[in-house]
């Protein structure tokens, strides 16, 4: 990492911490186009249920714990920077942080949770996916992590989705299960000591 970003391979957009950049209205929209497209969930009763949605899987992170949030930005510095993806995560152990208690698979797993404390979410840009920017992503937040001492971190996915190879490809493997409004999610870990 080079000041507050990381060197990349070629055509590989700039990885970023989330709070070094100024969140403009086009790079914030953009982050929240990307949020909605790579979400499971597509529709909503009403436009309360999508911004409740939104601070449930994105907007707690960006409010509590954007130290540890990273952007990956292709053209930085032009007008017309285009946000590829972005990875927010917390180092605190979720099973035990009170802002996480209404997901309570975090309880369900907490003898993991407890060596594997830091958790992530990492979403990209449809034109993006199989250009090694999520695996960028991961990689900058993991040596974020071990510059703070975290021992291990953890993700939730749902039980035969795509993402699992990603995540297998970049050092994670699975660590349990639980049924979570009725469907099978794994939890992947990757150690970082």
């Amino acid at each position: 990492m080079t000041g507050n970003k990381m060197k990349c391979p070629p055509g590989v957009p700039a990885i970023e911490h989330y709070l070094a950049r100024p969140r403009s209205a086009s790079i914030m929209a953009q982050l929240d186009a990307i949020f909605f497209e790579a979400s499971g969930t597509k529709t909503f009763a009403s436009n309360e249920d999508r911004a409740a949605f939104r601070e449930l899987w994105l907007g707690r992170y960006l409010a509590h714990d954007a130290q540890h949030a990273f952007l990956a930005v292709a053209d930085a510095g032009l007008p017309s920077e285009t946000l590829a993806g972005y990875l927010v995560g917390s180092i605190e152990d979720p099973a035990i942080a009170t802002r996480f208690d209404d997901l309570e698979y975090f309880k369900a797993l907490s003898h993991r949770t407890a060596r594997y404390p830091a958790q992530l979410h990492v979403n990209l840009a449809p034109s993006w996916q199989g250009r090694g920017v999520g695996r960028a992503l991961v990689e900058a937040f993991c040596q974020h992590l071990q510059v703070l001492s975290v021992p291990g971190v953890h993700l939730f996915t749902g039980r035969g989705m795509r993402n699992v190879r990603f995540y297998e490809r970049a050092g994670f493997t699975e660590a349990g299960a639980v049924i979570w409004n009725g469907r099978e999610i794994v939890m992947l870990v990757r150690d970082l000591t």
